[in-house]
């Protein structure tokens, strides 16, 4: 196929959200279960221009994956756009750390309440679409937040978020990236990008930007390498087309998801919060971009799952627009 890329074949043409309720375990399966020739893949010129340059350019010069493996090694861990810098990743991180620790959070939605003395637990609901198969290396795809509303005594944060993952054992291990919105934030800008990585023990929260228009696309990527490292496998984080974190994970293939998770007091309810959605996305999968659609949904094990905790009013839809080649998911509350 001339559409094939990826660490076996355009070598590292990279890659990339949060649940919050107990969802099926992941399971893996064969790889060599999904059919190639009845995938819908992308094609070179769409791969080319959502990848980062560099990437092009070392697999113009003919580079093996080892060496491209390398090259994303050598990249800064963590790095800042549009003026932010580390004092304020520094400032702001905190804050969201905070409400992961708020919960015994899990990208596979293992949460309780946690309380301390005077102080409300919280409850976090989502909505929005996974792929548990635990074959894919990455996903590319564009986010619009929207308005993200929040308020002290509703809704109280956000988290639009996209994650790969997989569960070793009984331990879930995954990276993330995403948009944050806080009603008692003091930044005007008020919405943040940000990172996760929960292997990384020491920082697994970074800021790397913050947000003045919600009412545009944003591009994201996530890619993990296959080349394995005694530190694990090489991974990298895209906003826009730029790396801002790369690391390593101790997984080559894990699960996805596209979510919007919402935060409140408990007890409390969440007020309403206009439409942000996720689309035309494609996942890494053996060398390939493969356009996340129906065409992928039927060679899968385990096709698309939609959750939405509409007794709290959070909602979900996905579907694929006439005009994409593939799946919008719609999230809100009312």
């Amino acid at each position: 196929m001339n559409g094939k890329i990826g660490l076996r074949a355009f070598s590292t043409l990279l890659a990339i959200m949060l649940v919050s309720v107990v969802m099926v375990p992941a399971m893996a399966m064969d790889a060599g279960a999904l059919d190639i020739e009845k995938l819908d893949i992308v094609d070179p010129a769409t791969l080319q221009e959502r990848s980062p340059s560099f990437i092009s350019e070392l697999r113009s010069k003919g580079c093996s994956e080892e060496e491209i493996a390398e090259a994303i090694r050598s990249l800064p861990r963590v790095s800042y756009l549009d003026g932010w810098t580390e004092a304020d990743d520094e400032r702001v991180s905190p804050l969201l750390q905070q409400a992961r620790d708020e919960v015994n959070y899990s990208m596979y939605g293992e949460i309780d309440p946690l309380t301390e003395d005077g102080v409300s637990a919280v409850k976090m609901c989502s909505s929005g679409i996974w792929l548990f198969d635990t074959v894919f290396q990455g996903v590319n795809g564009w986010v619009h937040p929207g308005l993200m509303e929040c308020s002290s005594d509703g809704t109280r944060r956000q988290f639009l978020t996209t994650h790969l993952g997989k569960k070793i054992g009984t331990t879930a291990n995954w990276i993330e990236i995403g948009i944050e919105s806080v009603c008692d934030d003091p930044n005007p800008a008020r919405y943040h990008v940000f990172t996760y990585d929960n292997n990384n023990i020491s920082r697994p929260m970074v800021v790397h930007s913050n947000l003045t228009n919600g009412d545009r696309d944003y591009n994201f990527e996530i890619y993990v390498s296959d080349v394995q490292y005694p530190e694990g496998y090489p991974y990298m984080i895209l906003w826009e087309g730029q790396v801002v974190r790369v690391g390593h994970v101790p997984f080559a293939e894990g699960d996805l998801n596209e979510v919007h998770e919402y935060v409140r007091n408990d007890p409390g309810s969440f007020s309403d919060v206009s439409t942000s959605y996720v689309c035309d996305s494609y996942v890494y999968y053996d060398g390939y971009g493969v356009w996340w659609n129906e065409q992928l949904d039927a060679q899968l094990a385990h096709p698309t799952q939609l959750h939405a905790d509409t007794q709290e009013g959070v909602y979900g839809d996905f579907y694929r627009p006439w005009w994409s080649n593939a799946y919008r998911i719609d999230t809100w509350i009312a």
